[in-house]
């Protein structure tokens, strides 16, 4: 007899909540992580840390000039908004080496001007090179989802202290990983948002929902070994809140880990392959 959906996260919710009440955890599974790509494959990677840094706040790794776009078969999509790098400003100046005494120029900067530039989630057009070198051959279960709710994901190499994240601002996702609960962890954050304010939410609650979700739909797609992680990032956020107990934080998210799951199991052209299993 085909299971609901209330069944099929009932089950997953059961199995999970008794290997953390045992302990009786898989073995730790180590995250596939993307390393940057050598060469000139994007123009950023030669930019300044400060100038990286501004483009990883705006939610991208590959921010271009509207002709650089062009360059690469790519357009600018119509009402985009640029973002900016900050270009120094130089002059040179002659002098004296104190130690040789030889005659040497110097290059001072005199201030920054601002660069308009766009983000490739911002454009349509030519696939890039690093679309097929970072894409997994065979998209995650439920990699659906996300399209289906206008919500950009976007493979990338590493390019800072997470394998994934969700940008409220621009509704899409980044992953530097390809492993599938990175994936279900952000989209479970962008589900998250659509009921609750993420910006005012609690960050720690919020960690423990899209955790605990991630883990939920690791489950129903039949993807194991990703618990012991899980629990410790759990833990770690549990803490955060003064609670010794791991449980006590999952009990008290439920409510919002079990909306979460049905919007997936209900969006995702998956839900009758799994739930006649």
């Amino acid at each position: 007899m085909k299971k609901t959906n209330d069944e099929i996260i009932k089950d997953a919710v059961d199995q999970l909540m008794e290997m953390f009440r045992s302990g009786k955890l898989p073995e730790r599974v180590a995250f596939s992580i993307i390393h940057r790509h050598p060469g000139d494959i994007i123009p950023s990677d030669s930019w300044s840390i400060g100038n990286r840094i501004l483009q990883m706040l705006q939610g991208t790794t590959d921010a271009r000039g509207y002709k650089q776009w062009q360059a690469a078969g790519r357009q600018v999509k119509r009402g985009a908004k640029a973002i900016h790098i900050l270009a120094p400003m130089t002059y040179k100046v002659t002098g004296k080496d104190k130690l040789t005494g030889e005659d040497i120029e110097k290059i001072i900067i005199k201030g920054y001007r601002p660069i308009p530039v766009f983000r490739y989630e911002d454009t349509d057009g030519a696939p890039l090179p690093y679309d097929h070198e970072y894409r997994p051959s065979q998209s995650p279960t439920f990699f659906d989802v996300a399209d289906k709710l206008g919500i950009n994901v976007s493979y990338r190499p590493v390019a800072g202290k997470y394998l994934g994240k969700y940008s409220i601002n621009t509704n899409s996702i980044q992953l530097c990983s390809q492993d599938a609960i990175v994936y279900y962890h952000e989209l479970a954050h962008a589900i998250h948002a659509t009921f609750v304010d993420l910006r005012v939410y609690d960050d720690a609650k919020s960690e423990i929902v899209a955790e605990f979700s991630a883990l939920v739909l690791a489950n129903i797609a039949g993807i194991n070994g990703f618990e012991a992680q899980g629990f410790d990032y759990i833990e770690h956020y549990a803490k955060k809140h003064g609670h010794s107990s791991i449980m006590q934080e999952i009990f008290s998210v439920l409510n919002e880990v079990e909306k979460i799951v049905t919007t997936v199991l209900n969006v995702s052209e998956n839900e009758l392959e799994l739930a006649a299993v």
